[in-house]
């Protein structure tokens, strides 16, 4: 069997949760004897190749650059981009196209699909299809709408595109036709959590089934690297971990933190220079702050350091990699409840609470090791994988020849 990838971006362009969730669910496939083919956009310039051959951990990769007229403000549809897109499918032949986002490329891959006679997959790994935005985290004081309405969608957009709300309104309503054309040609839906499941039911609204498959643990982790628990008298490791950006509750965790006796470790790229200054202010007023910078799966991995994990994410989440290495590394979490990560309350060695609360939660973990050890303990000794995730899509991939 065959199956071809579509993706927004792929390594080593893209570093993202969507993009890792790819590259092990190809290498799962792969040790199932699945051939994978990958079509990937690109977020750099077109330098005047339409479609660049390259080769990741073994997998082809097509990566096909947009032309500058070839982004969301001049339109959803890319007639240039369908076309190379309908051209690679012809060249490769696969017995099933795997849509994990065509946000780069545009709508219009699976009805493609379909025409050419190829099944199609798609997997909600964002919120993409219900939210211009991705990740349905308002600006200007909007509170995102329930259900289909898009009015308040129309201020939200309108504040950072610049354009009159007339016509913001009109390119939503543009987009949402396209996006359940898109949505209605695929003969799979699957979403890696019920939540992201029941954004798109109820948002785009969708009424074909969506079968919830959790991403899981990407990469198995050795008993070698989990971390040791904290000793008497030890000063407390506390950190967070992954893309460090506002929207994942970094400002929020830094003054949750602020005078406690711990030492808080932030791992990851720093992408804005706001909250680059905010960390930085943070260890000018005395905290122990300390700031690794990016990371690689070459390099140990920075819950092997901590001896409490804490993801305090602002946007409507849709899985949640990062718990999952958290723990696997027995390491305890404490969550904000936003999006899916809710789903984790009740599992062994995790704290949901809402962001509000965040700071108290945290007292009570740093000053009760009793309760701390507890939480630990209680961490699943075995937690769900790709490895799973891989066997069930292929026998989506084998239901649908």
């Amino acid at each position: 069997m065959k199956a071809c990838f579509l993706v927004a971006n792929h390594p080593p362009e893209a570093w993202g949760g969507t993009e890792q969730v790819v590259v092990a669910l190809a290498r799962e496939l792969r040790g199932l004897g699945v051939e994978v083919v990958i079509v990937s956009g690109s977020a750099a310039p077109h330098a005047g190749v339409d479609v660049m051959r390259e080769e990741f951990a073994g997998v082809v990769v097509h990566r096909v650059p947009k032309l500058p007229d070839e982004w969301d403000r001049h339109g959803f549809v890319r007639p240039r981009l369908l076309a190379l897109v309908r051209a690679l499918l012809a060249q490769e032949r696969p017995d099933v196209l795997h849509v994990h986002s065509s946000a780069s490329l545009g709508f219009g891959m699976t009805p493609l699909a379909r025409a050419l006679g190829v099944p199609a997959v798609t997997t909600f790994h964002d919120l993409w299809a219900t939210c211009a935005r991705y990740f349905r985290l308002p600006v200007g004081g909007v509170t995102c709408p329930s259900g289909a309405e898009r009015e308040p969608c129309v201020r939200c957009v309108a504040t950072d595109v610049g354009l009159p709300p007339e016509a913001v309104r009109a390119a939503l309503a543009e987009r949402d036709r396209l996006a359940r054309a898109e949505v209605a040609a695929a003969s799979a839906l699957t979403a890696p959590s019920a939540t992201a499941a029941r954004f798109v039911r109820e948002c785009l609204p969708c009424a074909q089934p969506i079968e919830v498959v959790p991403h899981g643990l990407l990469c198995a982790v050795a008993a070698a690297d989990r971390a040791a628990p904290p000793q008497p008298g030890e000063r407390l490791r506390v950190g967070t971990f992954g893309g460090l950006v506002a929207e994942k509750g970094v400002v929020e965790l830094l003054d949750a933190a602020a005078g406690l006796p711990i030492e808080l470790h932030l791992s990851g790229r720093v992408y804005h220079r706001e909250l680059a200054d905010r960390i930085a202010a943070a260890q000018r007023a005395g905290g122990d702050v300390r700031l690794h910078g990016p990371y690689t799966s070459a390099d140990p991995h920075p819950a092997r350091n901590l001896h409490l994990a804490v993801f305090p994410s602002k946007c409507q989440e849709t899985y949640g990699l990062v718990v999952d290495e958290a723990l696997a590394h027995g390491v305890p979490v404490v969550c904000s409840d936003a999006g899916a990560l809710a789903e984790r309350r009740g599992l062994g060695g995790v704290v949901v609470t809402p962001l509000a609360g965040l700071s108290a939660a945290l007292r009570e973990l740093v000053g009760s090791p009793t309760r701390l050890a507890a939480l630990r303990a209680a961490i699943p000794t075995s937690l769900p994988t790709i490895a799973a995730s891989a066997e069930r899509h292929l026998a989506i991939y084998r239901s649908m020849r």
